[in-house]
């Protein structure tokens, strides 16, 4: 059992939580802006497409799945992609002004880099695939995803961001618990794509050399 688990480690060592993993190529720099472009697209079709309780809520979130399957492969530009998108696409696209953009696009921040501390360290550690590719077929992988990425980190972003408006005047108070409950909801359902992004787009990239092994590169 101590050399199977010592394989497992093995095999995941490579990505990491440390900063820099090797060389940035102008393919990767490109891969970043468009990811950001794409997660600033879906976070708007979700926010106009399905809206629920005010400015830059939608009941379907499209960008969160693949923002999450972004930061497995990226790092800290996965990470700044969910913050833009939701600054961006979900909060100035929809009419908020930039505070309130700035406070309500933490709502994503956070748990995409939760995913990526979680799933990069102890996970990793734990043999859990650190990219999300066992998902479907680990019944521990599948549990963490469950519990971190589809609870306790989707909990959190609906949470605050609806808080951060209600703070704000932007949605009324007695709307507070439909509105996160919610963002929530909608969430977990367009997170059930994330684990089938994982196991048959993940290792396209990875075998193309394009995913970071570490925060940075």
């Amino acid at each position: 059992m101590g050399e199977l688990a010592a394989g497992i480690n093995d095999k995941f060592s490579q990505y990491t939580l440390r900063w820099r993993g090797g060389k940035l190529t102008t393919t990767q720099y490109a891969l970043f802006a468009i990811q950001m472009a794409v997660v600033i697209l879906l976070s708007w079709l979700g926010a106009i497409a399905t809206p629920v309780v005010g400015p830059g809520i939608g009941f379907l979130y499209w960008a969160y799945p693949f923002f999450v399957v972004f930061t497995l492969w990226w790092g800290i530009w996965g990470i700044l992609g969910a913050w833009v998108g939701a600054f961006i696409g979900s909060g100035l696209l929809t009419g908020l002004p930039v505070l309130p953009a700035l406070g309500f696009s933490i709502g994503d921040l956070i748990p995409a880099l939760l995913i990526f501390l979680l799933y990069r360290g102890y996970l990793r550690k734990h043999g859990v695939d650190p990219l999300g590719r066992d998902i479907l077929k680990s019944k521990k992988s599948a549990f963490w995803f469950a519990v971190w990425v589809m609870g306790i980190t989707n909990i959190f972003g609906g949470l605050w961001g609806v808080w951060i408006l209600v703070i704000l005047g932007f949605v009324p108070a007695n709307a507070y618990l439909l509105g996160a409950g919610l963002w929530i909801l909608g969430d977990a359902i367009v997170l059930l794509i994330a684990p089938f992004l994982s196991k048959y787009v993940t290792p396209v990239v990875e075998r193309f050399g394009l995913i970071n092994s570490g925060w940075v590169s």
